[in-house]
């Protein structure tokens, strides 16, 4: 008979046989409906996670709150009470008197334990969401973890630290955003290179290669399906396999037709007067804007286990000058509101294999 209900013993026994150990620091992306019933909740869910790695060890969870939207023109805000989309585990657990919440913009995390204040500290001294000085990168250099609690790679925000450390010109807007963040209970103004929306991520494929090379582990907590990762070995063994190639962690092809959707539509509904956007193009691709219509020929993107090889798209918006994107580039791309629809210009465009410079 298969089991529905998991305790809170139930679940730290199930971390213990995929490889958390007492006095680990453990960054932690998770899905609280994929372990099952648990009596209590994401509030059972966190203690657990607590006691699997005792009193000297560290959890941290991602609070992130960017949205395609953020921009210079749209400058996101922190403060401390300011609620995440990452999930309800990660929103139970920076909600506690005991957490401490790393101060950013767009990509805060929260923790509890021994390295907490030291993880989550001085964030908001760094240019970039993902790179040195932050959380994502200090758990590596204590030896870290990354548990994927019923979540796949997708999730995982530090390959974006990768993606920082070398450098690639598809991760991060060219301009930085004067954006205010609340320290010491006042706000202050820094500028801040943000997340680039638009280039499609193969997160989630590189589960078997980090199985393989045993950086990875899988096995079960409760129902869901979950994957612990040695975050130092994984981010030097990642960072080689860009040096062969520099669109490693790039779906190569697909086009992220949901970042050019919602663009779009933020612009139909008045909502932002001007979205910008690092849209990548596969190879031997071709998009074309005109109108009420969005044209994709070229592409082989699999799309619900069906193979898309060109398409034509009805969009909402009325984009008021035809612009034709070829493929083997990354475009920097914006969409801004003008009088009888919606303008798409290319502001600048360049090979997706380049360097990003800031």
């Amino acid at each position: 008979m298969q089991k529905f209900e998991f305790t809170k013993e139930e679940i730290v026994q199930d971390l213990r046989k995929l490889g958390i150990e007492e006095d680990d620091t453990v960054l932690v992306h998770s899905s609280l409906s994929s372990i099952g019933y648990v009596p209590g909740g994401a509030e059972t869910v966190v203690d657990a996670l607590l006691k699997s790695v005792g009193e000297n060890g560290t959890i941290i969870v991602p609070t992130i709150t960017g949205q395609i939207f953020d921009s210079p023109e749209n400058p996101p805000n922190f403060s401390f009470d300011k609620p995440c989309w990452t999930g309800t585990i990660p929103e139970t657990l920076r909600k506690r008197k005991e957490a401490y919440r790393s101060k950013h913009p767009t990509h805060s995390v929260a923790a509890i334990g021994k390295f907490a204040k030291s993880i989550t500290e001085g964030h908001e001294n760094s240019k970039t969401p993902c790179g040195e000085g932050t959380p994502y990168l200090k758990v590596p250099d204590l030896g870290g973890k990354i548990l994927f609690l019923g979540a796949t790679l997708e999730s995982n925000t530090t390959f974006h630290s990768v993606e920082e450390l070398a450098r690639l010109y598809y991760h991060l807007q060219p301009e930085p955003s004067l954006c205010k963040v609340e320290v010491n209970g006042q706000q202050i103004e820094r500028r801040y290179f943000l997340h680039a929306y638009g280039t499609p991520r193969s997160f989630g494929e590189k589960e078997k290669e980090l199985v393989d090379n045993k950086i990875a582990k899988t096995g079960y907590v409760g129902r869901a399906r979950s994957i612990l990762v040695d975050a130092k070995a994984m981010i030097k063994f990642t960072l080689e396999k860009i040096k062969e190639n520099r669109l490693y962690l790039v779906k190569v092809d697909h086009v992220d037709l949901w970042s050019i959707s919602s663009s779009l539509r933020l612009i139909q509904e008045g909502k932002f007067n001007s979205i910008k956007i690092n849209l990548y193009v596969p190879k031997g691709t071709t998009i074309r804007f005109s109108g009420n219509n969005i044209s994709i020929k070229g592409i082989k993107m699999n799309m619900f286990n069906l193979n898309l090889l060109s398409c034509m798209l009805e969009v909402q918006a009325n984009v008021v000058n035809d612009l034709d994107l070829n493929g083997g580039y990354n475009y920097w791309l914006e969409f801004k509101k003008v009088e009888g629809g919606t303008r798409v210009d290319i502001l600048e465009f360049k090979d997706s294999a380049s360097f990003f410079n800031f």
